[in-house]
């Protein structure tokens, strides 16, 4: 795990040996903002559902109040890095059609309860910041849609083209703003 100090030492490292061109480039799951001081989950900001980027706001905000107190007894992470990045894996082939992983138990689930479980688990800082019914209610509408990768899917499958990928993803962000 990396401190302010040490993550500035090693974006600092990777713009100088040429690594990245700039620290901009920086594309962890999170990290500090280079012009504000916030940590940016980059995982929200590729989502054209609405819903989708609302949801993953209300439960990284759960899960870092949920996490806050045992990070304050320091306790360790509670699951290994590898394990939370083959989680991700399986979740981006798989969508909520098919298995995940438990990244706290290791155990593969079918991806619907792999939620459940997160959910859960930042429930009390759902709770906590008055978000808990708002993240179910969200939780159960990707539930019922399949989530982006099954409308995605769905796009491409009607006539093999990755355009219409493209487009219904254009019409949705469209769509979204309105």
């Amino acid at each position: 795990m990396l401190d302010e100090p040490g993550y500035d030492r090693l974006a600092d490292h990777l713009v100088r040996t040429g690594t990245l061109l700039d620290r901009r480039m920086i594309y962890w799951y999170a990290r500090p903002s280079e012009h504000v001081p916030t940590l940016e989950v980059r995982i929200c900001d590729v989502n054209a559902e609405l819903d989708t980027v609302v949801l993953l706001a209300a439960l990284v905000r759960g899960l870092a109040t949920a996490l806050l107190p045992e990070i304050a007894d320091s306790r360790p992470a509670p699951c290994p890095a590898p394990r939370l990045r083959a989680a991700h894996r399986l979740a981006a082939r798989h969508g909520l059609e098919g298995e995940g992983l438990d990244p706290l138990s290791g155990e593969c689930v079918p991806a619907t309860e792999a939620v459940e479980r997160l959910l859960a688990r930042a429930g009390p800082g759902l709770a906590a910041v008055g978000d808990l019914e708002l993240a179910e209610t969200l939780v159960d509408r990707v539930r019922r849609s399949g989530g982006g990768a099954a409308l995605q899917r769905a796009s491409y499958q009607r006539r093999g083209r990755m355009s219409d990928v493209v487009s219904d993803l254009a019409r949705a962000t469209l769509a979204a703003r309105e």
